[in-house]
């Protein structure tokens, strides 16, 4: 009887960990789409279009975003876009840099 109750104990434990893991993974996978999603659609605007060095901030879904575009040289542009989200053990960052060419028509 003891060894069955230490292993649904176990199994208890084990479940727990795993739905905390989905849940922070969750914010991750947020985060990491709204950063694709921005530098997707800067990538589609035309470069006379976009404002330069100015940090623009955005929040949704629990997701805040700040990104920054400059003029990289060469007729390309850096994009610069840093998200951040809120888990039980605090605020966790990421940063997505990139550089897109800017094309005539887009």
């Amino acid at each position: 009887m003891t060894i069955l109750a230490v292993g649904l104990l176990a199994v208890a434990g084990v479940s727990f960990s795993i739905v905390r893991s989905l849940g922070e993974s969750r914010g991750e996978t947020l985060a990491a789409t709204a950063a694709m999603a921005r530098l997707e659609r800067i990538a589609g605007t035309q470069c006379s279009s976009v404002t330069l060095d100015s940090i623009a901030e955005t929040a949704d879904r629990g997701i805040t975003e700040r990104y920054l575009v400059t003029d990289n040289g060469n007729n390309t542009r850096l994009v610069i876009d840093s998200v951040s989200w809120i888990t039980r053990r605090g605020t966790r960052r990421a940063a997505f840099t990139t550089i897109f060419p800017c094309r005539v028509g887009a």
